[in-house]
């Protein structure tokens, strides 16, 4: 006789906790979904990938031979004075002064910051200096950074990334190549034959 108030009993207390289940439930959707809407205040820092703080940089200042006046990005390229001399004949006179690194040399994989307000040639420089190589920045023009930005990715291959975001910049594609002989990375337009045979070259 007592079997069917027990029974009614035991169904109403799970009726009540799967009520409770599903407004809890309710709730958190509730909450997610204004945590999602909510709009990001104004100071809030951007977060930059790699690819977008690059991407995103060069896009607004890239000047190209139909947009010959365009001021906007103007002042974020900077021409340089090429060298005098060939860029094989400073790399052959460099030759025999240092000790050679190895053939397959690409540095430390790891994440550096590259500042607003340096050039890429000084920040990349300033790495390969602290790993004992140096950089022969053999191009016309140098490039101010306007938004700091992170690579993920060794020296010689952090460099190999910057040739090919501002490739569209020069007539020839820019190109990057380690010289173990000269504890060297080069990054240039002008492929010589020296560069073939002594040096590695990097990929992107």
């Amino acid at each position: 006789m007592n079997k069917k108030p027990t029974s009614t009993l035991f169904w109403a207390k799970h009726l009540g906790l799967a009520l409770a289940v599903i407004i809890v439930a309710g709730i958190v959707i509730h909450l997610q979904m204004n945590m999602t809407s909510a709009p990001t205040p104004v100071d809030a820092p951007e977060e930059r990938s790699v690819a977008k703080g690059l991407s995103d940089f060069y896009r607004e200042f890239r000047m190209t031979a139909n947009e010959p006046e365009r001021s906007e990005g103007a002042d974020m390229v900077l021409d340089l004075t090429p060298s005098e001399q060939s860029l094989d004949d400073r790399l052959q006179s460099m030759s025999s002064a240092l000790k050679p690194v190895d053939s397959r040399w690409e540095g430390e994989y790891k994440y550096r910051t590259f500042r607003a307000g340096n050039t890429l040639r000084e920040a990349i420089s300033s790495y390969a200096e602290q790993e004992g190589m140096q950089v022969i920045w053999d191009l016309n023009q140098d490039f101010v950074i306007k938004h700091q930005f992170q690579m993920d990715n060794t020296v010689a291959g952090s460099l190999a990334k910057i040739a090919s975001a501002i490739d569209s910049n020069f007539e020839g594609k820019v190109a990057t190549f380690v010289c173990p002989k000269q504890r060297s990375l080069v990054v240039t337009e002008k492929v010589t034959e020296y560069l073939n045979t002594q040096c590695s070259r990097v990929g992107s």
